[in-house]
């Protein structure tokens, strides 16, 4: 993986396929028990969390390695990221509250999970942050073995529903045959289901659910976390660095995959 992609070339090329992803409305928060892993509890954020998530989201170390790269301005930011995992934003969200299980207190000292369906690539999009306090103690990668297979099980349509996804994230041979694409992906209306299935013809293409990551090459520790739970390197590609606005700087970001319907060897098993 030599090669690295100009990223707004990357976006200029978005096309509709079949795919499964998960029913939405996804299973309410109040249907999401407690999943406990050998060390952490996995469960769905609530109000009460506001405070801890604060307190990660400023911190300098966490917040660089996220596409904003900046600490929360105050309080009420913070709680605008945390509200679209709360009910009834629950309905298009999946992400959980990492707690500790040995401190036995259910204070969050991370979050992760997928918080969109419907991402930068057009594919649901894997994330997680902990606490600087819990690095390094292999948390990460027991949080993302458990989400895996939290996400594997949840209910999907007997038929592929059509999707609007860049054309560089799908399999070579099935990228040249997804036929004549759109030079953006649309606003909100473009992508409701019925407008997409009026852009569906006998000719298009047929892929495999993806669950997506993206990762900066400099972001080491994140690449082994995906690398022990399956997630495949795809490409890479550069884009602006949020850092640094307005100064031209560019940041190569790592692409990778994950097969969530495929029942041969699930995470939890790894």
């Amino acid at each position: 993986m030599t090669n690295v992609a100009d990223g707004s070339k990357i976006f200029e090329d978005w096309v509709t396929i079949l795919t499964t992803l998960p029913s939405v409305p996804l299973p309410p928060n109040s249907q999401r028990p407690p999943f406990e892993t050998e060390r952490l509890i996995i469960r769905h954020p609530i109000e009460e969390d506001l405070e801890a998530l604060h307190e990660l989201r400023t911190q300098p170390e966490v917040m660089i390695n996220t596409r904003r790269a900046l600490v929360d301005d105050d309080l009420e930011f913070t709680r605008g990221r945390l509200t679209p995992f709360l009910t009834p934003g629950d309905a298009n969200t999946f992400n959980f509250t990492i707690c500790l299980r040995e401190a036995g207190d259910n204070r969050l000292i991370g979050i992760g999970g997928v918080y969109s369906l419907s991402s930068v690539f057009g594919w649901p999009e894997i994330g997680y942050m902990f606490s600087k306090h819990h690095w390094g103690k292999g948390y990460a990668t027991e949080f993302v073995r458990g989400f895996l297979h939290l996400y594997s099980q949840l209910p999907r349509p007997e038929k592929p529903i059509p999707l609007r996804v860049a054309r560089a994230s799908l399999p070579a041979d099935l990228a040249a045959k997804a036929g004549p694409g759109v030079k953006e992906k649309g606003d909100e209306a473009a992508n409701e289901p019925a407008a997409l299935a009026a852009t569906v013809t006998p000719d298009t293409v047929v892929v495999e659910e993806i669950l997506t990551a993206l990762i900066t090459d400099e972001n080491l520790v994140s690449q082994g976390v995906s690398r022990k739970n399956g997630l495949e390197k795809v490409f890479k590609f550069q884009e602006d660095d949020s850092r640094y606005p307005g100064t031209g700087i560019q940041i190569v970001v790592n692409f990778l995959q994950h097969f969530p319907t495929r029942k041969t060897q699930q995470a939890v098993e790894a």
